[in-house]
């Protein structure tokens, strides 16, 4: 009798030992990448925000990892798979070179979640969808360009119907020129016409930037970082704006979610099954930094937040 009621007791306990043995040790890795740390880019900003959540989360290795990348496929792939392989719950990923290998990799580990960042083209469940609402981006910019133009001419170059369409509601009572570029600066200037003030989404390169800022006529400059790594309020005086997307808060909210064996997953577009969070100003994802000496400036963005 004694024996029977010991084995029932053992029976009843099993269960709870077994689930307990499956429980996952959550373990977060950052896939950088090209450049690496120092890129002043993405890298850096990304680097700096998991910085602040490693100290916020005590997180020290093995429990958080970051790996570099050469940018090949392979090395992409075989990156990926060997963090999910290894057990890291998630897997922050940087860079528009990740998302096919996120695309594949994500469905061989359907128990891991990536974070891609600045992306929202995944259609997974295990996949956060980690971007920034360039719409109300625009919005600013076309703000700020209305009220520092002196010709009453300003440009959003490289933007999206949508992004282009916010900018020009924004910057009503200006003539907005809608320029598209694939990377051929030599009709810009004939395209620019009178424009004195210039949003550019143009980010694989300086090229845009370097034309704008040597112009004749004066021209100025609204940056966008980090995606522009390479234009800020001290790398030119014609910078005249700068649109920030701030990392802190999404890399915190996933490291913190991921600790608890959660994941970041709003529903961003039903339709295509798109999950993850869009970051604004609202919810601190979007800020903005002036050059000093623009009052006029300072006063329209102050009635665009009224």
């Amino acid at each position: 009798m004694r024996l029977r009621i010991a084995l029932l007791a053992f029976s009843l306990l099993l269960p709870q030992a077994v689930a307990g043995a499956q429980e996952r040790t959550p373990r977060i890795a950052v896939a950088y990448d090209i450049g690496f740390k120092g890129d002043g880019g993405f890298n850096d900003a990304v680097s700096e925000a998991l910085a602040l959540a490693k100290k916020r989360f005590d997180l020290v290795p093995p429990f958080v990892r970051e790996v570099p990348t050469s940018g090949t496929p392979v090395d992409r792939l075989s990156k990926l798979r060997f963090l999910a392989k290894n057990g890291y719950t998630l897997i922050i990923t940087i860079g528009s070179g990740y998302r096919e290998t996120v695309r594949r990799v994500s469905m061989e580990y359907p128990e891991t979640q990536f974070a891609p960042i600045n992306d929202k083209t995944l259609g997974q469940l295990n996949v956060s969808n980690i971007f920034f609402n360039e719409v109300e981006a625009a919005r600013i910019a076309g703000t700020i360009a209305r009220a520092r133009s002196k010709t009453k001419v300003v440009a959003v170059i490289a933007g999206t119907e949508e992004v282009n369409s916010a900018f020009a509601a924004a910057a009503n009572g200006a003539e907005v020129l809608k320029i598209p570029f694939s990377g051929d600066v030599s009709t810009l200037n004939a395209s620019l016409g009178r424009a004195d003030v210039i949003y550019s989404l143009w980010d694989r390169d300086a090229k845009v930037y370097e034309f704008v800022i040597n112009r004749t006529p004066r021209t100025f400059y609204i940056a966008r970082n980090p995606d522009q790594y390479f234009a800020n309020l001290q790398s030119h005086p014609r910078v005249i704006a700068v649109i920030e997307k701030r990392l802190t808060k999404p890399i915190s909210q996933l490291v913190r979610l991921a600790l608890e064996d959660r994941a970041l997953i709003d529903v961003i577009d039903s339709d295509r099954g798109i999950y993850g969070r869009s970051y604004g100003v609202a919810n601190g994802g979007l800020t903005y930094k002036l050059k000093e000496g623009q009052p006029a400036v300072v006063k329209a963005l102050r009635e665009l937040k009224g």
